[in-house]
């Protein structure tokens, strides 16, 4: 018997605005694993594919869900983790036959009230006198949206469809909101409760509960994380977290910077770097269980270049064999030891670079400039490793230059010499929510009207912005869009030319076969070009 069911995503993918531009073969994007497969079966994908969810960042268990098992399970509950809903789902069919008392979504990767309806509809499908308790970043997040109601200078009235506590219609069938930064104190309490038969809760803070269509919150007090409640016992997560070959680990928590797109909940009292030691033995233990793939998920990994090089020096000290990617600031970068940074197993960095244009940049508050870009990201890849940039397109002060300065830089950064691979995301100005450009003040700065994707200022509008990606997709030819399901074994079993070749190949194709769909004929066509390219590894390693 079990007390609660963890789950950690829906398990539904969303991608930056060329992403739909990308190559797909029928349904499925055309990561290596898919193209392999493609070829073995002469033009048709047969299941299984060998490498499928295995071996690439994108697959990797969720950490929210790891974190909350491991915090739930050292609180004495007994807890089951389900990390992608509609994949795993028969699996959570069959954990309810061992009558757990509550549902625990975590809400990390859901993005608008729908989705959460839609998972909170299919579970109260198979179990619908469940008690469901939600909490996490979105949860907070509409939240704070609420706080805002009586501000009459905030646009509370477009979010409404999008997230909680705004409206009395469309709302998912919840039985307790955790509102809390953390909340982990108070999910294990109220999980104490619910098991035990005990439904009162008007003592507990930080909670939100649900009577028809009207919302009841309790006292909201300072739910304090302490660095201490980050610490997974990796020895007893359950084998599934480590079957994928690749493990998220956090470490450092929070981003001192105030980017003023970005909307997520920022507070520098949250803001820490994990001792080294610890940090280094959840890394043994973890390659321990024979992971050899790690991907950082700090917003900023250790936060500065001083902490960065001290962990960098360590790992290669205890030579734990591990590959590594993380998100990591240019600024962060700038003075590193970029070498002792790929000898110690890092093998892509990822770059919000955002704009390589000077007076966007400054608009956005990013403290960095273009300069920076160009230095850092050609030192990484002389290096030897990848480096995956995301771009912004749209933000106030946008206008066709500067978007062609950004188009330029991304056009001028691959060199057929460097042992690095540059790869890019491109995505569109999102007029979010809790974002500082959200603020009317903003607004009446820069002539800003909308929300979310859809938008228009001064100088640009969001139809204008979709113009441009798809432009700069179209006129990029000697780099990739970053696909990151691709199954890592096999990108590291072809050479350095070869993965060059292949990513080339796809980028091709993609604008090749953009205006039509795929028919059955194009398939062999496909698989017959990959063949061309993966043929001599495919005999190398046979």
């Amino acid at each position: 018997m079990i007390d609660a069911i963890i789950i950690a995503d829906t398990g539904d993918d969303t991608f930056s605005a060329s992403s739909s531009l990308r190559l797909k073969i029928g349904e499925r994007m055309a990561l290596i694993q898919n193209i392999r497969n493609l070829i073995e079966n002469q033009g048709r994908i047969i299941e299984p594919i060998e490498g499928e969810h295995d071996s690439n960042w994108h697959d990797a268990p969720r950490l929210n869900g790891v974190l909350l098992f491991s915090y739930l399970q050292k609180s004495g509950h007994k807890v089951a983790l389900i990390d992608s809903y509609y994949r795993e789902r028969n699996t959570f069919i069959k954990l309810l036959r061992d009558n757990p008392k509550v549902i625990i979504i975590s809400t990390t990767f859901i993005v608008n009230k729908r989705e959460l309806r839609n998972l909170v509809d299919d579970i109260r499908s198979e179990a619908p006198g469940i008690q469901i308790v939600a909490g996490g970043p979105f949860v907070y997040s509409s939240f704070l949206l609420q706080q805002r109601s009586n501000d009459k200078d905030y646009d509370v009235v477009s979010p409404m469809n999008d997230f909680l506590f705004l409206s009395k219609d469309d709302n998912p069938d919840i039985d307790y909101f955790i509102i809390s930064r953390s909340g982990l104190d108070v999910l294990s309490e109220l999980l104490s409760r619910l098991k035990s038969g005990n439904r009162s809760t008007s003592d507990l803070p930080n909670l939100c509960t649900r009577h028809g269509t009207r919302y009841s919150f309790s006292d909201c007090r300072e739910s304090g994380l302490r660095p201490s409640d980050l610490d997974i016992d990796w020895q007893n997560v359950p084998d599934s977290v480590f079957r994928s070959g690749v493990v998220n680990v956090q470490a450092s928590v929070g981003c001192p910077f105030r980017c003023a797109f970005c909307n997520f909940v920022k507070d520098r009292k949250y803001m820490f770097v994990k001792p080294l030691e610890k940090l280094v033995l959840e890394l043994k233990t973890i390659s321990a269980k024979g992971i050899r793939y790690v991907r950082f998920v700090d917003d900023n990994l250790r936060l500065d270049m001083k902490s960065l090089n001290r962990f960098c020096s360590r790992l290669v000290k205890e030579e734990l064999d591990l590959n590594w990617m993380s998100f990591v600031r240019a600024s962060t970068l700038e003075k590193s030891d970029i070498d002792l940074i790929r000898r110690s197993g890092c093998i892509e960095a990822q770059m919000g670079v955002e704009s390589a244009d000077s007076t966007v940049l400054k608009n956005m508050c990013k403290a960095a400039d273009p300069e920076m870009y160009s230095k850092t990201v050609p030192r990484l890849l002389d290096a030897g490793i990848n480096c995956s940039c995301c771009f912004i397109v749209g933000f106030p002060g946008e206008t066709r230059e500067t978007f062609r300065r950004t188009l330029e830089f991304i056009k001028s950064i691959p060199d057929d010499h460097q042992e690095g691979i540059f790869t890019w995301s491109i995505y569109p100005f999102l007029l979010a929510p809790l974002s500082s450009i959200y603020e009317q003040e903003n607004r009446t700065k820069y002539g800003l009207e909308g929300y979310m994707g859809k938008w228009r200022h001064h100088t640009m509008d969001s139809r204008e912005a979709q113009r441009c990606i798809v432009e700069a997709y179209n006129e990029i030819q000697n780099s990739s869009p970053i696909y990151s399901g691709d199954n890592l074994d096999m990108m590291m079993r072809l050479s350095l030319q070869e993965r060059r070749k292949f990513m080339k190949l796809r980028h091709e194709l993609s604008k090749e076969f953009a205006a039509n769909p795929l028919k059955e004929q194009d398939m062999q066509v496909i698989a017959d070009r990959f063949s061309q390219v993966l043929g001599e590894s495919r005999r190398e390693n046979a």
